[in-house]
């Protein structure tokens, strides 16, 4: 776990995130580790977003909630609805979910 991703542990660590209201929401979900630039993106928008990890192969069931297809996956969900997903870490694909943390 990183300083910066609040590490979810339970499903219902999960709901409780989903319940935070006027803030984005971003899920880091993986196996392993977090690699430092997904760390140190998650620095650039404390100020908006609160960033959790959620490691599958601690919690498996998680895949199946959340619909995870490919590993890791990004999710920003604002006041509990999905905003935008990316299941390719590559720095194209991640530009889509900066610009709606940003916004």
């Amino acid at each position: 776990m990183s300083e910066v991703h609040k590490e979810l542990e339970s499903t219902d660590d999960i709901h409780k995130a989903f319940e935070t209201k006027d803030r984005n929401v971003f899920f880091f979900v993986h196996e392993g580790f977090i690699p430092p630039p997904a760390v140190e993106n998650a620095k650039r928008f404390t100020d908006t977003t609160d960033a959790y990890s959620l490691n599958v192969s601690k919690l498996p069931s998680a895949k199946e909630h959340l619909k995870i297809e490919k590993l890791p996956t990004a999710i920003v969900f604002r006041n509990g609805e999905e905003v935008k997903r990316v299941d390719e870490m590559n720095p194209q694909a991640m530009k889509g979910i900066e610009d709606v943390l940003k916004a």
